[in-house]
């Protein structure tokens, strides 16, 4: 049973109930729309003396306290109806959504995702399944006996004045609550973007020469990369550092932070060279920072990140940008780079990276590499620094421009 055909969820309900002299029903969610498309139909029934017991969710208030008053009123001035409502328990979440209807020796069954709600009975794109069976059959048996157990177990009350009252208290919080979080989200600075956007995006970067002609080079410079940081990782084994090594060091170090003095700059983050180059002052630590890194990325980017964040937060000039760079170069298909820009892009396109660019947690890294790798794929990219290169481009064109 699917919405959008002649034989929709609520042509199914009305069948159910139709003919039927007993009805049960339970959902997680009521609403006025979705109760008037079959109030008429339950008033016919219970004007023909059939009985009808309904069980209705109350967690999350969505459920409408105007659509319990409209029931509470019907089942006044109809003995046979029986509303109950299931109190909010933060153990388990009152969630069905189930018609059953028996009309002599004919039980008619709806087992669905549609609550009694204008869009369930409507245009929601609700899945379920409908079947006619004997009223003794097993699987009805059954649900009965998950009806009794609503009645019995506590956890469901008869709707009453009381009831309502008590429940329209919570539900008007509720929708103070959700109006002054709507209206946050709405003042806030995170983008509204859709998947189309990107790809548009990304058909504006390729066919950007200069851009084509930089990723080429940077796909270059991380494979030097590499070989300078393996380098650097490899002194790790010395026990003392002569003069010579630490001024090799220095020099394969300065190689991917900078240009300056005929340096390569083979990191592509833009201010590393600022703020990095004092973890020239700690060359041994700084070294076993590059020899951890090379073992790491062997571990997922949750595990792997964590070895690194403790010691390179007591080695001045590293942060965030630095280690990640040290990572994604050894292993770019897995770990990304991140800092300001990428930042800054990421919330462009609607995600929610970190505020902070210091060396915040390892669930948060591996978040911002689960969605940098989701732009990856989505692009086409060889590795995550590619994607790197991309949200770089978004935030020299489109954000910084704007001044956002």
């Amino acid at each position: 049973m699917r919405n959008g055909v002649p034989h929709d969820h609520l042509k199914a309900i009305e069948q159910i109930l139709g003919r039927a002299d007993s009805i049960t029903i339970a959902v997680a969610f009521l609403k006025s729309k979705g109760l008037q498309k079959i109030t008429g139909t339950l008033t016919r029934r219970l004007n023909a003396g059939a009985k009808v017991e309904i069980f209705i969710g109350t967690d999350f208030c969505q459920t409408e306290p105007k659509a319990l008053k409209d029931l509470l009123e019907l089942s006044e001035s109809h003995e046979k109806l029986t509303v109950w409502t299931a109190k909010p328990d933060p153990r388990s979440t009152f969630h069905p959504k189930t018609y059953l209807g028996v009309e002599g020796n004919t039980a008619r069954v709806l087992i669905d995702s549609a609550n009694i709600t204008g869009g369930a009975l409507g245009g929601n794109a609700e899945l379920s399944l409908a079947w006619e069976t004997g009223p003794d059959h097993p699987a009805v048996t059954e649900l009965r006996a998950v009806f009794d157990g609503y009645r019995i177990d506590g956890r469901c009350e008869e709707l009453d004045d009381i009831v309502l009252e008590l429940y329209r208290g919570r539900f008007n919080k509720a929708e103070e609550a959700r109006k002054r979080i709507e209206k946050e989200i709405a003042d806030s600075d995170v983008g509204v973007f859709d998947l189309a956007k990107l790809f548009s995006l990304h058909a504006e970067f390729s066919a950007d020469a200069e851009e084509v002609a930089a990723l080429d080079k940077r796909r270059r410079d991380r494979r030097a990369a590499l070989t300078v940081q393996r380098r650097i990782a490899g002194m790790a084994a010395k026990k003392k550092l002569s003069k010579d090594d630490r001024a090799t060091f220095s020099k394969l170090f300065r190689d991917l932070v900078t240009s300056g003095d005929g340096h390569r700059h083979l990191w592509h983050s833009g201010d590393i060279h600022r703020r990095g180059q004092e973890a020239l002052s700690d060359p041994k630590g700084t070294i076993a920072l590059f020899s951890l890194g090379r073992d790491a990325v062997q571990l997922p980017p949750v595990e792997g990140y964590a070895k690194l964040r403790a010691p390179a937060g007591k080695i001045d000039g590293v942060g965030i940008n630095m280690v990640t760079e040290i990572l994604c170069t050894f292993a770019p298909k897995r770990y990304a780079v991140f800092n300001g820009n990428t930042a800054d892009a990421l919330r462009a396109i609607g995600a929610d990276p970190p505020k902070s660019v210091t060396l915040f947690s390892a669930e948060a890294y591996a978040r911002v590499c689960g969605v940098i790798e989701a732009v990856r794929r989505r692009i086409g990219g060889e590795d995550l620094s590619d994607a790197d290169a991309f949200l770089n481009w978004i935030y020299q064109k489109k954000v910084k421009p704007s001044g956002k």
